[in-house]
């Protein structure tokens, strides 16, 4: 049932998978009740950029990625924090100058030793100890941050109004949740590529919203449904040689299917 774990390069996908699976479960309520999810879709375009320059400079081009991708995150909150544009569109606008630079660096040079079509599907062979380790990392200062700022973060959500009159530091939250989703995002790229990481920050809130009944039950239930799910759908993709980002994301809309018709026709009649 479990042989795919005797694979060395499958149990550090799968440690992998949990890890940035548990991060998600915590920063998607923040992001989804924010309206900030769609930063995830626009900075997957500037990692894909990220990794692409990082290939030019580095053996290991995360190690580039990451920072190039956290330094897009805060542009893009500081131009929405300081009203210049919306940030809808402080997301289109600086997403789509990254890319572009990334695709016309990829015409340009030659060389690479990773194909474009792994960076928007993913791929599981990619999986490292590297990847591992910073996963690791993400989830433990994920896990502290809203931990240590779970009522400045919740007062943030629901009433920013009330946050700054209370001086709590909106603005600082939104810069340190900005970056975290770039770090995220960046490693994700990995195994879930350009085109469907984003859907990863959403579907934690938008399940366990269907069952929990506060914030705090939104983090617990969906912290065990994504790493639950996330597991069962990398043993899929290793079985039937499917691409693993799209297995877990197909995975994660039936269970939310499952949820809603769960939640409208039984659980509140209950």
């Amino acid at each position: 049932m479990f042989e795919f774990l005797q694979e060395p390069f499958m149990q550090y996908a799968v440690i992998l998978g949990i890890l940035l699976a548990a991060s998600s479960a915590f920063l998607s309520p923040f992001l989804v009740l924010n309206n900030q999810s769609m930063i995830a879709d626009g900075l997957s375009h500037v990692a894909f950029s990220g990794i692409i320059f990082g290939l030019l400079f580095l053996n290991q081009p995360i190690y580039f990625a990451i920072p190039f991708t956290a330094i897009a995150a805060i542009l893009i909150t500081w131009l929405s924090e300081q009203k210049m544009i919306q940030n809808d569109s402080a997301i289109a606008v600086i997403t789509a100058f990254f890319l572009a630079i990334g695709l016309i660096t990829v015409n340009v040079s030659s060389g690479f030793n990773i194909s474009i079509d792994t960076l928007l599907t993913g791929d599981i062979l990619l999986s490292s100890k590297d990847n591992v380790y910073i996963a690791a990392i993400l989830f433990i200062v994920v896990f502290i941050f809203i931990i240590l700022n779970y009522r400045k973060l919740l007062s943030s959500t629901y009433d920013p109004t009330f946050a700054k009159v209370s001086k709590v530091k909106h603005s600082l939250l939104k810069y340190c949740l900005a970056i975290l989703t770039a770090i995220f995002v960046t490693i994700g790229l990995r195994i879930a590529g350009m085109l469907l990481i984003s859907a990863f920050l959403v579907f934690p809130a938008l399940i366990a919203s269907q069952f929990a009944k506060s914030f705090k039950q939104t983090l617990i239930y969906g912290f065990i449904i994504v790493v639950l799910f996330s597991f069962i759908a990398i043993g899929i993709s290793y079985e039937f040689d499917i691409p693993t980002g799209a297995t877990i994301v197909v995975i994660y809309t039936i269970v939310l299917a499952l949820s809603i018709i769960y939640n409208r026709f039984f659980h509140k009649t209950n």
